[in-house]
């Protein structure tokens, strides 16, 4: 009897080794920033990141979906092509010129894929800050932006 109950505590160790070694696994996975085969998330953020904090919407663009939401302060709100975004938000940017601008915040679980950061602007000779949030999904290997709001 003894020794049953040593095989099935040996056994009930072995799997319960295994279970946390592939949960341990998927976690390294996802915190690396790469889901699959995907471009990695923290580099295309930070990518993003450096086209908003320099006013450069040729720096983003790389990273629009052919549709795309905007909702910014300016009062524009709703879906745009790729090409209509990059006026849009050419035209935001020359109006609220930003100052400084960070993530604060970088969400990277495979069902949820954003990023939130303070946009430090000048608008009409005053500073103000917006929050800003954008979200991305995967087409194909590469990360494309879905969202913008800037408010």
């Amino acid at each position: 009897m003894k020794k049953t109950h040593y095989i099935l505590l040996l056994m009930s160790i072995v799997v319960m080794f295994n279970m946390n070694f592939k949960a341990q696994q998927r976690e390294n996975f996802i915190d690396s920033g790469r889901i699959k085969s995907r471009e990695p998330i923290g580099m295309t953020f930070n990518k993003i990141e450096k086209g908003i904090s320099s006013g450069k919407v040729s720096e983003l663009s790389a990273y629009f979906s052919s549709q795309m939401y905007l909702n910014l302060s300016n009062g524009i709100s709703g879906y745009y092509s790729s090409n209509q975004a990059y006026y849009i938000l050419e035209d935001f940017f020359d109006t609220y010129h930003v100052t400084e601008f960070k993530f604060d915040n970088i969400q990277n679980e495979e069902s949820s894929l954003y990023a939130t950061g303070s946009y430090h602007f000048l608008f009409k000779g005053k500073r103000d800050v917006a929050q800003v949030y954008v979200s991305v999904r995967q087409a194909g290997k590469k990360w494309k932006i879905t969202q913008i709001n800037i408010n």
